[in-house]
């Protein structure tokens, strides 16, 4: 999990308060022992994927859930089941619950502390949905916004009975993709179903596809469910179908204006989950999402393809007569079992802007001051909005990223940047780390975003005494797509004290 990228926790107004893992749990759960010595022996059968469909124990565990035939039951918004792995390496727990064809789902898991939702001393979950005869049909590791709860958003494929697996991560994926299973310290997670259902909803931050809505005229309008205290907006959920082989749905929106964002403000879509079996269960991908301007339709302000790993996160306008429109497409072939999708759409503050265009394009006037937070740990992190301008010359944009304080430290550099998988029209957009005093440091220092691969600058060692206390970003792109009008980027640099 990248540990300068944190985008927040997401969490849906009506069941915010049993999102345990966003917020009102202090330490994650009460005190789980490190497993008591036993003689437990087990001979198991499993899946091709990994879950075990049946167990016989010879001697006493944590629990009995540790199959189908032993699972435990619970009720679709009956709140928090709590819970041990022991041994927290290898321990399943099954539970069932009887669900509805069409039936939109938000399974939730809470273990990591709200302090920090990547402790190594709390477990890493993994959650798979089965279905009657023990097929998995979707898994979550991490959700998207961050963070190691799991948080599975899935819609029923049929009637009948259904099984949830809880399980640590290297019990579903192998010692190879987790972190170490002997930093655990606390055995103990929770567990929740929560049903979304827009109808029965009594907030607007659920909203689902309503056909006709193939065009601009019948679009779907979006809403947001303003925070307790004020401060922002809850994710909006927004939950579709594509009934057809050529359905294309439309929604539209207009974010709020309050409260006020020093910075302006960012529209963001993202599919909650990739489709399949190891993601949220549906049948089909999104092949696209275009948003306009709805002043124009001629040419898409922003486009992303969430089946190559894009999603949206443009800045815009807001306030009245602001309205964007979204186009949401699936790819060419036969209408599957069950084509459902559904989209996180936020609200989100930027937090700094581009504010030197007229000077950061030239290396000896790097544009200073971003925005920056603290790292846990140690370490700082600065971040930046920005926009490559059209022009007769390319614009090359210029950053200054003073080290943090500790002349006795060693530290190491890591970016990570989003453009044309945040929408953007830019491509082959580049990020080049440079000394302080514009001098190049070497190859291993730059990165290139691509359709299918994100930019990224992991973990450089800064070098010894750079010029003016300092690196600086050198942000470029090639030329820009002509169907596509953005030229906007989001970069996160971060200095992480280094181990050496």
């Amino acid at each position: 999990m990248r540990s300068i990228y944190f985008l927040g926790c997401f969490v849906l107004g009506t069941i915010a308060a049993t999102a345990a893992g966003c917020g009102g749990d202090d330490d994650g759960g009460g005190q789980g022992g490190a497993g008591g010595e036993g003689g437990a022996t087990s001979s198991t059968s499993s899946t091709s994927n990994g879950v075990t469909t049946s167990s016989s124990s010879g001697g006493e565990t944590g629990d009995q859930n540790e199959s189908i035939d032993t699972a435990e039951e619970i009720e679709i918004d009956g709140g928090l089941v709590e819970a041990t792995l022991d041994p927290v390496d290898t321990d399943q727990d099954f539970y069932r619950f009887t669900g509805t064809k069409g039936q939109a789902l938000y399974i939730l898991t809470d273990a990591k502390p709200t302090a920090d939702e990547n402790d190594p001393r709390y477990p890493d979950l993994v959650v798979s949905l089965l279905d009657g005869q023990g097929n998995q049909i979707a898994r979550n590791d991490d959700p998207p916004a961050g963070g190691n709860d799991s948080r599975l958003i899935t819609v029923l494929p049929a009637d009948g009975d259904y099984y949830i697996v809880v399980e640590e991560c290297t019990s579903a994926l192998g010692p190879s993709s987790c972190a170490p299973a002997e930093d655990i310290e606390n055995f103990d997670y929770a567990l929740g179903i929560a049903s979304l259902d827009p109808a029965a909803a009594d907030d607007d931050s659920l909203v689902e596809d309503k056909e006709p809505n193939d065009e601009a005229a019948q679009a779907v309008p979006l809403q947001y469910e303003a925070l307790d205290d004020d401060t922002g907006y809850y994710t909006t959920f927004l939950i579709g179908n594509f009934g057809t082989a050529t359905d294309v749905d439309v929604y539209s929106f207009t974010l709020p204006e309050t409260p006020a964002a020093e910075h302006g403000l960012k529209a963001t879509f993202a599919l909650s989950a990739p489709p399949g079996a190891e993601g949220s269960g549906s049948t089909v991908d999104v092949s696209e999402i275009t948003v306009f301007d709805a002043a124009d339709l001629t040419t898409p302000y922003a486009k992303a393809d969430p089946s190559k790993g894009g999603s949206i996160e443009v800045p815009v306008k807001v306030g009245e007569g602001a309205e964007y429109l979204v186009f949401v497409k699936r790819p060419q072939g036969e209408v599957g079992a069950n084509d459902f999708y559904v989209l996180l759409h936020n609200r989100l503050e930027s937090s700094g802007r581009e504010a030197q265009e007229a000077t950061n394009n030239d290396v000896t006037t790097p544009e200073g001051d971003l925005y920056s937070f603290d790292i846990s740990g140690g370490g700082i992190a600065y971040t930046v909005d920005g926009e490559l301008a059209d022009g007769d010359a390319a614009d090359v944009d210029y950053y200054a990223l003073p080290l943090p304080d500790g002349a006795n430290a060693s530290w190491t550099i890591s970016a990570f940047c989003g453009a044309q998988r945040h929408g953007s029209g830019l491509r082959e957009f580049k990020v080049t780390l440079l000394n302080g005093d514009g001098t190049e440091i070497g190859d291993d220092y730059s990165a290139t975003e691509s359709e299918t691969a994100d930019l990224e600058i992991l973990g450089r060692d800064v070098p010894a005494s750079p010029a003016e206390n300092r690196l600086i970003a050198m942000v470029s792109a090639g030329t820009p797509a002509a169907d596509v009008t953005s030229r906007s980027y989001d970069c996160v640099f971060g200095f992480i004290a280094s181990a050496r």
